[in-house]
């Protein structure tokens, strides 16, 4: 019995890196994403400035990785993984920490930075990175269970913040948090994280001799392509051109979505809001894995269909909002829309590009997706400011979701002349 097959047989240390990877993303992420504005009632009273001021820390935090996103993912594949990544969630933890400190905004403003910078070598991009790495089979499925965690996370940590700021005020539950951030950082990065199976004398989960086949574009023409054209010519292609569009308007739509909770709490209340959130947010755990096995099984065209779907339904269901059964419909469909900005920039450009070239693929993807994220509440926001209502806003982001699942669909058919290397 060979190596490859022993190790199907055996527990494969694959799972370790998919649960560090999940707990990582269920505590890193939602802190800058899901509850950032968690601190922001708390703090603004405190310290005397605006909810608006407040909120820059956040464009901020984003804003420094729709630059920085292609930069870290190069040097996370070309230098030492585990360094850097420890080094980011010390940076991390060390950042929230100085939010506890700040006596201004523009003490915010400065962290802000320093916290966007290190979400970006910390989170999504290194996760992403080790799940590619180490799953060969069942990719869909450990994307789907890492990305859940940010779902889980969300979930759990919002009341223990909000239970942390109510008894303790807002500058010990930052520093609470921090330490989590601190404690993870340091055991997962000196102990359990690595780049790449053969770090460990190992090969990925699913791995069999002879490594990826080669795909028959005929009969198996939504699987990986195993693309393995470098970033710098992939520029000048049109597929790439297609990937990078569809996460900008990912990021426009998914970034539209925060703008949820005030229009639910304006429609139906904060009770039915707070209701409503709840059941999105756990039944989005079930759609991001409802997503990856549909990747697994069907393939990537059949999660887009599904992915972009959902999304753009969910637009569709608040538009009906004020009606009594608009925000209970709203949360069952917006749970599995939840699904496509998470799940799907890794899982489409996995299917695009082969191992050695996904990390800077994925940077560029990953800093798209941050572009439309920055702006998605801000038109969201001014579309209301200008006419009283969401309607126009909703009306235009379905047209940005099923944009997305198009692009992305062009750009897997436009990579297919690359395949197994193919034009490179």
């Amino acid at each position: 019995m060979n190596t490859e097959q022993k190790q199907d047989r055996h527990f494969h240390y694959a799972w370790v890196i998919l649960f560090v990877a999940s707990l990582v993303l269920g505590v890193y992420v939602p802190i800058v994403n899901s509850l950032s504005n968690s601190w922001q009632l708390a703090v603004t009273q405190d310290l005397g400035f605006s909810r608006t001021a407040f909120s820059l820390t956040g464009t901020i935090t984003q804003a420094v990785g729709i630059f920085l996103g292609p930069v870290i993912s190069y040097f996370l594949t070309k230098y030492n993984f585990k360094r850097i990544w420890t080094f980011g969630a010390l940076v991390f933890a060390g950042g929230v920490f100085g939010y506890s400190l700040a006596q201004n905004q523009y003490h915010f403003y400065i962290l802000g930075f320093l916290v966007g910078a290190a979400y970006i070598a910390t989170a999504q991009i290194p996760m992403m990175m080790l799940i590619n790495n180490w799953f060969q089979e069942k990719r869909g499925l450990a994307t789907s269970i890492a990305v859940s965690g940010i779902s889980a996370g969300g979930a759990l940590l919002s009341p223990l913040i909000s239970s942390l700021i109510g008894n303790f005020g807002w500058r010990a539950s930052y520093r609470v948090y921090a330490l989590i951030i601190l404690a993870l950082g340091l055991v997962f990065g000196l102990f359990l994280i690595y780049l790449k199976p053969e770090d460990k004398g190992l090969k990925p989960y699913g791995y069999r001799e002879g490594g990826p086949e080669k795909i028959d574009l005929t009969k198996d023409s939504d699987r990986s392509l195993n693309v393995g054209l470098p970033i710098a010519a992939s520029l000048s292609t049109s597929f790439f051109i297609f990937l990078l569009l569809g996460s900008v308007l990912n990021g426009l739509a998914n970034g539209a979505s925060l703008q949820f909770p005030p229009a639910l709490q304006g429609a139906a209340g904060f009770q039915v809001a707070a209701k409503v959130m709840s059941i999105y947010l756990l039944l989005g755990v079930f759609g991001k894995l409802l997503l990856g096995r549909i990747a697994d099984k069907q393939g990537i065209h059949h999660a887009l269909a599904f992915g972009a779907g959902t999304l753009a339904l969910s637009f569709v269901v608040i538009l009906f909002v004020e009606k009594s059964w608009g925000p209970w419909l709203f949360s069952i469909v917006f749970g599995f829309g939840l699904a496509l900005g998470s799940v799907l920039p890794p899982l489409v450009t996995s299917t695009i590009y082969n191992r050695e070239m996904y990390g800077e693929a994925y940077g560029f993807v990953q800093s798209a997706t941050q572009v439309g994220a920055a702006f998605g509440p801000l038109l969201v926001s001014y579309i209301y400011d200008a006419q009283g209502s969401y309607q126009w806003a909703w009306v235009i982001n379905i047209v940005f979701a099923c944009l997305t699942g198009i692009f992305w669909f062009l750009a897997h058919q436009g990579a297919k002349k690359y395949a197994n290397g193919a034009g490179a």
